[in-house]
């Protein structure tokens, strides 16, 4: 057995980019060279042996290899980093249906990586008239050698491609917004990458606040649609106008219906119309919404015919829909319908190593929205975030306490616990009481109660302009007219 060309046949066969290519090729290139009839390759670990990869002579995978080779041979052969050799006598059937006699012969040659043993190869030369020659264990621990560094090399390659790969994920989740280092939301995400791939209804479930529509942004930044995203909220609108509002009214359909209106499907077509809280969708509309997922048509108010349309629809809601159904307040064949393809958003509580990056993202998000420049929190107010519970409103709820007390922090650096505790609502606004000087006209005393009101709430913010605005509630453009308006030095 020429060691060179064995370990040449295996690393020209085999795809070096995969350990079980190169395992597999290696036994099937070692049974064939060997005359072997068994071969298996054991890994070596704190729990003992275990196998990887086991052939028997017509290249089928050996069910159970344990009961197929001595196991405490090939142990040895692991602990004194020596090959070890057994005969055993065997009894096979002629063709003739008599028995004959023959020897079993085993070899467990041990595989040393870079600091220790790693496995060991076992093989069965079960009908070889011939014990394993020194020269064919020689070869097949040289072969072996060598064979672990191309395991060792792809080893590292698939490594790296994980790191690669893992890399293009946080980067394509840093572009939809999704923050998130939590094995369920990287699991959810390469979700989200499958389901933007196709045109299929999608039905988002999350407690307030965990980033459904997030979701749904990202399931559109992701795929390839010419038309908008458009969102909507089924238990905003009022139920007698749902029905325009989704698929459109023609002319004279009503009283106020002066012209043609498309809807929401048909303003949203080619892209995706992403639906909130749709279990709170009046159950006669239930219907027209089941008819229009199922033929991709529109009947809007008035018209005497259906309208096919191709949009996309992407549901989310808070509630147990499967309890609606229960309850009855849900229609079974359109819940039947949204559930194929159902993502679940984990509520922030049960993914709180996710806190931390959070609270840096929605620091750099109020940053450059208030021009701020906060560098982070104190370790105090992490500590105090990270035990939170989020029950009443999730991710939505971190970042208001973060952007609240960025707003009405006084460090202008670090973020202390003082203005992110529950009960802190917020820094009051100045409580102006009412101007001593009676005289003038209404409009006079207003203008000098709004100037006073003003100058105070900026000093209070201690000259900050934009927390100013916040604490008043108002638009940048709001409070500089107003400025402006009542002649207020800055």
């Amino acid at each position: 057995m020429d060691r060179y060309k064995l370990f040449h046949k295996i690393a020209t066969d085999a795809d070096l980019a995969s350990m079980q290519s190169i395992l597999r090729t290696t036994l099937d290139r070692i049974l064939r060279a060997t005359d072997s009839d068994k071969a298996a390759w054991f890994a070596s670990g704190p729990g003992g042996l275990r196998p990887i990869v086991s052939l028997g002579a017509n290249g089928i995978d050996l069910g159970q290899p344990e009961k197929h080779f001595i196991v405490d041979m090939m142990q040895k052969a692991v602990t004194t980093n020596q090959h070890q050799t057994a005969e055993m006598p065997s009894m096979t059937m002629s063709t003739s249906g008599t028995a004959r006699g023959s020897i079993r012969r085993y070899l467990a040659v041990p595989v040393r990586g870079r600091e220790r043993v790693t496995g060991v190869l076992g093989l069965d030369r079960r009908y070889q008239a011939n014990a394993f020659t020194n020269g064919e264990i020689e070869a097949l621990r040289f072969v072996l050698s060598s064979v672990q560094q191309l395991l060792n090399s792809s080893r590292d390659y698939e490594r790296q491609a994980r790191e690669v790969e893992s890399m293009k994920s946080q980067m394509a989740m840093d572009k939809v917004n999704l923050v998130s280092k939590h094995p369920t939301m990287l699991s959810m995400f390469r979700m989200i990458q499958k389901l933007a791939k196709v045109p299929a209804t999608v039905l988002i479930q999350g407690e307030s606040g965990t980033g459904k529509e997030l979701v749904a942004r990202a399931i559109y930044e992701l795929g390839n649609y010419d038309g908008p995203f458009i969102a909507m909220n089924c238990g905003g609108i009022e139920p007698n106008l749902l029905k325009s509002e989704l698929f459109g009214h023609v002319k004279g359909s009503f009283t106020g219906a002066q012209k043609d209106r498309p809807g929401l499907f048909k303003k949203a077509e080619g892209g995706v119309l992403f639906m909130d809280e749709i279990g709170e969708m009046p159950s006669d509309m239930q219907v027209a919404m089941l008819r229009t997922l199922e033929n991709s048509e529109i009947m809007p108010v008035g018209a005497d015919r259906p309208f096919q349309v191709k949009t996309r629809v992407v549901a989310a809601t808070h509630r147990n829909l499967r309890e609606m159904v229960v309850e009855g307040t849900f229609r079974n064949d359109l819940f039947q319908r949204l559930k194929g393809l159902t993502i679940e958003v984990p509520p922030l509580r049960k993914r709180r190593g996710d806190i931390p990056h959070l609270c840096n993202h929605f620091v750099r998000k109020y940053n450059d929205k208030f021009g701020l420049s906060f560098q982070g929190l104190r370790p105090e107010a992490a500590d105090f975030l990270a035990g939170l519970d989020y029950s009443q409103g999730n991710v939505r709820e971190l970042e208001h306490m973060i952007e609240r007390a960025m707003v009405f922090e006084d460090d202008e650096e670090l973020i202390g616990t003082r203005y992110l505790q529950a009960d802190e609502e917020a820094r009051a606004v100045p409580d102006i009481q009412p101007d001593e000087d009676t005289g003038g006209t209404f409009e006079e005393r207003m203008n000098r109660y709004g100037a006073k009101l003003l100058v105070e709430t900026i000093q209070a913010a201690q000259g900050n302009k934009s927390k100013a605005m916040k604490m008043l509630g108002l638009s940048r453009s709001t409070f500089y007219g107003m400025i402006n308006r009542y002649g207020v030095e800055l």
